[in-house]
């Protein structure tokens, strides 16, 4: 598990003077920091065709307001800004701007915790996934009860504070590219954002950017510092594409608080991007207390699903044939049974080379299990190192190895099992698997052992006949993973 790291260097902070405004910026750049973060899924080519020319959060945008002198971009970009949005999306407050104002997340909360210890002074900056990690581990309060004074960063939370932030906190957060891949950021930034999820990023801005109104021009003046903003939005047709931020430096700068970046810009200056990701489930309510006795507590009606589809190509782009194995549903939670929920209807010889392709059409944590029949071998096959296991977005696809590269299998014999699992909860596969290969049984048998407390019912989840593809839906709080086997006979 990752520890929250509180650092705060002043290497980027700036506090910069220009026309009798002066504008605060304070986002601390790491290549390491950054890198260290889990990527998104690497997603193939046609997984980004499809995406819609503009889309727009702004609607779930609280009223832009000013960090004033304090460097705290960052608890304004990720705590007020990004988690602000997010919580309005999964709230449906759509251009509710009042409710949203009203329950919009500290910034305070973050920068104080994050920054240095040793800045008693509030000079220096602080990193994005430091507060990410943050919102992670212990959430957020509301601005409300957490207010904002850019002359004090001191105020730490109550321990009841901190009982209340831990109701907000995110499930986790991902970076959108490699700290020197700005080719394809543009793109993930789009992809990220027509899925709902606003990004946080880190920008070197100049003097330029201070007084600005529509679109930035792109030319920088000056000395450049760190600053953390929110993409919220983006237009293919606007200046030849360009994104739209929100800052944290009130409504009377650029465009009411909002401004236009050029793509092309975007992806020169933009050193980080960010994603958080909601939690796919809510906490179990909290105990209430019965005020009368003879009144019966409101169902829990919730449902929350999953459903998946994956597929094995051969090199020559035909697909393996499959087909669900008799007694599916009965065999599905009975953990001793061996059968695998598919089988390939062809063998395959030595040396034939395929690629593994996923889909998952709502928001789950995937991870492939490799069994090898001829010596027993049990591997993680995804997610890959530095990669999340985290899928969110729809109409999206992984292929393993990749889009250029096969599998190809060994001169090792006998029946393989890919296993896939599709879960609501994030999972330490490679604890799973240690623990997997200790378990008494087959391969199958092992794998449901290890999960049973977490699989969803037979009857909660439908599988198709002649392909892997399977919807589950459940309003029962351990329901929480959908297991797939599927064995390959390698001849």
């Amino acid at each position: 598990m990752k520890k929250l790291i509180l650092l705060g260097l002043s290497i980027f902070s700036a506090q910069i003077l220009q026309a009798q405004q002066t504008y605060t910026t304070g986002m601390l750049f790491s290549k390491d920091k950054y890198e260290a973060v889990d990527q998104l899924a690497p997603l193939t080519t046609r997984s980004f065709t499809g995406i819609p020319s503009s889309y727009s959060l702004k609607d779930y945008c609280p009223t832009p307001l000013s960090q004033g002198q304090q460097p705290s971009c960052v608890g304004w970009a990720s705590g007020f800004g990004a988690r602000t949005i997010s919580y309005a999306i999964k709230n449906s407050w759509k251009g509710e701007t009042s409710t949203i104002n009203q329950n919009s997340f500290s910034p305070a909360f973050v920068y104080n915790i994050i920054k240095s210890k040793d800045d008693i002074k509030c000079e220096n900056g602080s990193y994005v996934s430091d507060a990410m990690e943050l919102m992670k581990q212990y959430g957020i309060l509301k601005y409300d009860d957490f207010p904002y004074a850019d002359d004090n960063c001191g105020t730490q939370p109550s321990d009841y504070g901190l009982q209340l932030a831990a109701d907000n906190k995110i499930a986790t957060f991902l970076r959108l590219a490699d700290w020197d891949n700005p080719a394809n950021l543009a793109l993930s930034v789009k992809k990220a954002l027509a899925n709902d999820n606003p990004v946080v990023i880190g920008m070197r801005v100049s003097s330029s950017f201070y007084n600005v109104h529509d679109v930035w021009s792109g030319v920088q003046e000056g000395s450049e510092g760190g600053h953390a903003m929110v993409v919220i939005g983006y237009d293919d047709n606007k200046n030849g594409g360009a994104f739209e931020l929100m800052n944290s430096w009130g409504t009377n700068w650029g465009n009411s608080g909002f401004i236009w970046v050029r793509y092309a810009d975007f992806e020169t200056y933009a050193k980080s991007a960010y994603v958080m990701v909601e939690n796919i489930k809510d906490p179990e309510p909290k105990p209430q207390p019965i005020v009368d006795p003879k009144v019966e507590p409101k169902p829990q009606n919730e449902t929350v699903s999953l459903q998946g589809s994956l597929s094995l190509q051969l090199s020559n782009g035909t697909l393996m044939p499959v087909k669900a194995n008799a007694d599916i549903d009965r065999n599905f939670n009975i953990v001793t049974a061996e059968k695998t929920t598919y089988s390939v209807s062809e063998a395959y010889a030595t040396g034939t080379q395929f690629r593994i392709r996923f889909k998952s059409e709502k928001p789950a944590y995937i991870y492939l299990i490799g069994y090898g029949g001829g010596d027993k071998s049990i591997n993680a096959l995804y997610p890959f190192e530095k990669y999340s296991a985290y899928f969110g977005f729809n109409n999206s696809e992984v292929a393993i190895p990749n889009e250029d590269y096969f599998i190809e299998f060994d001169n090792v014999p006998g029946q393989d099992i890919l296993c896939i699992l599709f879960s609501t909860k994030e999972i330490d596969i490679n604890t799973a698997i240690q623990s997997i290969k200790n378990e008494k049984g087959g391969f199958v048998s092992k794998v449901k052992t290890y999960f049973k407390s977490d699989l969803y019912q037979a009857k909660e989840v439908n599988f198709k006949d002649t392909e892997v593809n399977f919807t589950a839906t459940s309003a029962n709080q351990a329901s929480n993973l959908v297991p797939i086997f599927i064995s390959i006979n390698h001849k």
